[in-house]
């Protein structure tokens, strides 16, 4: 993921469009993420990874001529499963902020605190396995216009769940603004 992201973050500070998307405003987006769950508490030293999808749409306003502020909601898939164990990540959905500054005319870094709600079970046991958790999502990502309408966005989040679970999710994602 690091062979990604940082060439990403060097060309979107370095490029910048002749027309860019405005952080403002509502925007929707869809993405591909990387979860790596770790348990702590009794469940230390349990872990599984899995490829997972987030959709999330969202409003920004700004403030002033270089910072936003936002709210965004979020659904996300999840595939991260423990064969052993039996685990397995169903999916989940969140709400919460985002606050950015601008560091140039088409890129932004911005910073997120928000609520999460995750579902996940074991593997062939069906509904009377499956279990809610909810936590707080925190991270943090740059977000750079392909167009007027469109941008790319890399972002890492940590959720910390009630239940000693702790996801780790770097995630790609298109945005279109409205």
């Amino acid at each position: 993921m690091r062979k990604i992201l940082l060439p990403l973050a060097v060309s979107a500070m370095i490029a910048s469009p002749a027309v860019a998307r405005e952080f403002a405003g509502p925007y929707v987006g869809a993405g591909v993420t990387l979860d790596n769950v770790q348990g702590s508490g009794p469940a230390e030293g349990v872990g599984v990874s899995g490829v997972g999808g987030t959709a999330f749409l969202g409003y920004d306003l700004p403030l002033g001529e270089s910072a936003f502020a936002g709210v965004e909601a979020n659904i996300d898939l999840a595939s991260a499963d423990e064969d052993n164990l039996g685990f397995e990540a169903k999916w989940g959905w969140g709400v919460g902020a985002r606050l950015g500054y601008k560091l140039n005319e088409s890129t932004a870094l911005y910073g997120r605190v928000g609520y999460a709600r995750a579902k996940s079970g074991v593997k062939g046991c069906g509904s009377a396995c499956n279990v809610w958790s909810d936590g707080v999502r925190y991270g943090a990502g740059l977000e750079t216009s392909l167009t007027q309408n469109l941008s790319l966005r890399a972002e890492f989040s940590q959720y910390n769940f009630e239940d000693d679970a702790i996801n780790n999710q770097a995630g790609i994602a298109l945005v279109y603004g409205f």
